[in-house]
C-alpha cells in the first residue's frame, strides 16, 4: 500500500506580508531606475543641460534614494528571518521616507536648477507620489498608507506654498489652470492614500482570510494522512504462512485514505478466513467505517461457526451505524489447510474469480447476497464450496479495477478483467497483481483513478494424490 506523501507547510501570514514588501521595494528600485533612465534619454535627446549643470539636485536625491532602496533590499532579503514580521516602526518610517521622497525631487529641481516649482511639480516629481502611494498598498497596511498620503500630501502642499512665496510667474502662464486647483490637488493626494490605505486593508482581510484557510487545509491534510497511517497499519502487512496456499494481498486508494480494505483473520479451529471489503465512496469518513467494519467481522468469524452465520452478525452491526445510503459490499472465503476446497460467500461483492491453471480459463462467481448495512435488509447468504486444483488462483477485487474509465467514458469492465486475469493468471500472486493493474492503466491511458483498488489472490500449491502430498 502507498505511503502517503508529507503535506507542505503552507506560507503564514507574516511570509506573505513580508513578501509582499519584497517585491514592493523591488519595484520601487526598478521604478526609480526606470525614471532616471527616461530622463537621461530625453537630455540626450533634448540636448537640456539643466541637471548636468546643478549635480547636487535632482540626480543627487534620485541616487539616494536609489542606495537606500538597495539597502533595504538587501536587509530585507539576506539580512533577517523571513518568518519574522518587519519591525513597526521601521514599515512606518520607510513609508514615510518613500512619501517624502517627491517633495525633495520637487525641491531639487526647483530650487537647484533655477526652473519654477510648479514646473518640477510636472516632472517625474508627480509621477512619484502616485507611485508610492499605490505601492505602499503592498505594506498591507491601512494606517500605512493614511500617513503615506498624509506625508505626501504635507509634501505637495510645502511645494506649492513655497511656489507662492518664491515664484512671480502666474499659473495660468504655465499650466493654464487657477491657482486654486494646486490646493484641491494636494486633497486629492491625501485621498489618493486614503484609498490606497482602504485597499491594503481589504488586501490584508484576503490575506489572513488566506492563510487561515491554508491552515485549516494543513490541519485537514495532517489527518488525513494520519488516518491513511491508522488504515495502513489495520491491513496485512505479511502473507500468512496456510500450509497448501499461497495468500497476497494489496490496496491502494484513489485519496489519501480509502473505503476499501482486506484482512485474514485466523480462526480458533486451525482454518484461516481472508476477506475483502468495500465501503460506498473514498476518503476520511469510508475509511472510518473500514476500521470498525474489521473489528466487527474479526468478531463474527472467531464467534460464529458458520460463515453464514458470521456474515448475518457483521450486518446486525453495520446497520445500526452506517448513515443513510452508506452500504459494505463484503466477500469472505474460508480456507482449511492442505485441503482442495475452500469455503466462499460474498453479501453484494463481485464476481469472484478462479483461474485455471491447467487449461488457463476464468470463471466468474457473482454476489450471494446484498451489501451489508442496508436498513431493514436481513442479509442471509450460505457458503459456496469451491474445488482448486494445483495452482488455481481464487482472486477477489474492488469495482475499482472493472470501474475505471479511460478518456472515452468507457469502463475497463468485467469482460477484459477475465481476459486479463487469464493472462496473468498463472503469475506469482504478486505478479498476477501487476499484471492486472498494468492493464487496467494502459486501457484507463492517464485518467485519475476514480475508486479504491484492492485485491486479494488465493492461490493453491499443494494437491492431495493418493493420499500423498506434491508441490
Amino acid at each position: 500500500m502507498n505511503q502517503p506523501d508529507a503535506g507542505r507547510t503552507p506560507r503564514s501570514l507574516v511570509e506573505s506580508m513580508n513578501d509582499a514588501v519584497r517585491f514592493r521595494t523591488i519595484a520601487v528600485l526598478v521604478l526609480l531606475l526606470a525614471t532616471a533612465i527616461l530622463n537621461g534619454l530625453r537630455l540626450a535627446v533634448s540636448g537640456d543641460q539643466s541637471f548636468a549643470d546643478e549635480p547636487i539636485g535632482a540626480p543627487l536625491v534620485m541616487g539616494v534614494l536609489m542606495l537606500y532602496q538597495a539597502i533595504t533590499l538587501l536587509w530585507l532579503f539576506k539580512g533577517r528571518d523571513h518568518q519574522k514580521p518587519l519591525p513597526t516602526p521601521w514599515i512606518y518610517l520607510n513609508a514615510t521616507i518613500e512619501s517624502a521622497a517627491p517633495t525633495a525631487l520637487a525641491f531639487a529641481v526647483g530650487l537647484t536648477s533655477g526652473t519654477s516649482l510648479h514646473v518640477a511639480l510636472l516632472g517625474p516629481a508627480s509621477h512619484m507620489y502616485a507611485i508610492f502611494l499605490v505601492l505602499s498598498i503592498l505594506h498591507v497596511r491601512f494606517a500605512v498608507s493614511c500617513v503615506a498620503g498624509v506625508v505626501a500630501t504635507s509634501g505637495f502642499g510645502a511645494v506649492v506654498i513655497v511656489s507662492l512665496m518664491t515664484d512671480d510667474t502666474q499659473v495660468s502662464e504655465v499650466l493654464g489652470l487657477a491657482r486654486s486647483l494646486e490646493g484641491l490637488s494636494a486633497i486629492f493626494v491625501l485621498l489618493t492614500g486614503i484609498a490606497a490605505g482602504m485597499v491594503a486593508m481589504r488586501m490584508r482581510t484576503y490575506l489572513e482570510s488566506a492563510a487561515s484557510e491554508a491552515e485549516r487545509r494543513m490541519r485537514a491534510e495532517h489527518d488525513l494522512q494520519a488516518a491513511a497511517l491508522v488504515q495502513q497499519s489495520l491491513m496485512p502487512s505479511e502473507s500468512p504462512v496456510i500450509p497448501g496456499f499461497e495468500i497476497v494481498g494489496w490496496n491502494r486508494p484513489a485519496d489519501e485514505t480509502g473505503g476499501d480494505y482486506f484482512d485474514w483473520v485466523p480462526l480458533e479451529d486451525g482454518r484461516f478466513a481472508v476477506c475483502i471489503a468495500d465501503v460506498t465512496g473514498h476518503g476520511l469518513g469510508p475509511a472510518m467505517i473500514t476500521c470498525f467494519c474489521r473489528a466487527y467481522a474479526r468478531t463474527a468469524l472467531r464467534v460464529e461457526n458458520r460463515i453464514a452465520a458470521a456474515v448475518t452478525r457483521l450486518n446486525a452491526e453495520l446497520v445500526n451505524d452506517l448513515g443513510d445510503g452508506r452500504f459494505v459490499t463484503f466477500a469472505a472465503v474460508v480456507i482449511t489447510p492442505d485441503s482442495d476446497h475452500i469455503l466462499s460467500t460474498s453479501a453484494g461483492h463481485g464476481p469472484l474469480l478462479i483461474h485455471r491453471h491447467r487449461n488457463g480459463t476464468v470463471e466468474g462467481f457473482g454476489a450471494d447476497g446484498l451489501p451489508l448495512g442496508l436498513d431493514g435488509v436481513d442479509v442471509e447468504v450460505e457458503a459456496v464450496s469451491h474445488e482448486l486444483a494445483d495452482g488455481d488462483a481464487f482472486v477477489l477485487l474492488t469495482d475499482g479495477f472493472f470501474e475505471w474509465a479511460n478518456h472515452a467514458g468507457q469502463q475497463f469492465g468485467i469482460k477484459r478483467l477475465e481476459t486479463a486475469l487469464a493472462k496473468h493468471g498463472r503469475a506469482t500472486g504478486h505478479g498476477l497483481i501487476d499484471g492486472l493493474l498494468q492493464e487496467v492503466e494502459a486501457f484507463a491511458d492517464g485518467t485519475p483513478q476514480p475508486d479504491d483498488l484492492t485485491a486479494v489472490v488465493i492461490r493453491r500449491t499443494t494437491t492431495r494424490n493418493n493420499g500423498s502430498r506434491t508441490r
